[in-house]
């Protein structure tokens, strides 16, 4: 059975991403090819500078070009954070205005239906009692979301 259940998983995985452990050997390959190109493409671009200047300034460039490659990245996830954290922002915002969960169709279809089989005196008080609980966690949820000052 549990074998079954990880079959099934798999295929579910295979069919929303296409990734099989063939492409995942064949990522490694290419992400080992393209590691050892640039290794070599630095060693290429070294040698080539301390041809045309010295090793010392060489080097100096090379490290320029890895300083200027890293500052680019850390612009560049600064602002891909800031976006995100942007958009949460905005997600939670509109969650906070969007009508209540128990204004659903689905959910009143449900709470009349287990009204006529409880009958109403019985369904009325178990609903305002699941209402006070559903609220008193919305409000705790917020109190506890909310920064410490």
């Amino acid at each position: 059975m549990f074998k079954s259940l990880t079959h099934d998983l798999v295929l579910a995985v295979q069919t929303r991403t296409g990734i099989t452990t063939s492409f995942i050997a064949w990522l490694i390959v290419v992400a080992l090819a393209a590691l050892t190109a640039f290794a070599f493409l630095c060693v290429a671009a070294y040698d080539w500078l301390s041809l045309q200047m010295s090793s010392v300034y060489a080097g100096l460039v090379m490290a320029a070009v890895f300083v200027l490659i890293a500052v680019i990245g850390l612009v560049i996830g600064l602002l891909a954070r800031r976006r995100a954290r942007e958009r949460a922002i905005l997600e939670r915002a509109a969650r906070a205005h969007a009508p209540s969960w128990l204004l659903d169709p689905k959910i009143l279809a449900t709470a009349v239906q287990v009204g006529r089989s409880l009958g109403w005196q019985r369904a009325i008080p178990m609903a305002l009692v699941g209402i006070m609980v559903a609220q008193w966690a919305r409000e705790h949820r917020v109190r506890s979301s909310e920064p410490a000052e």
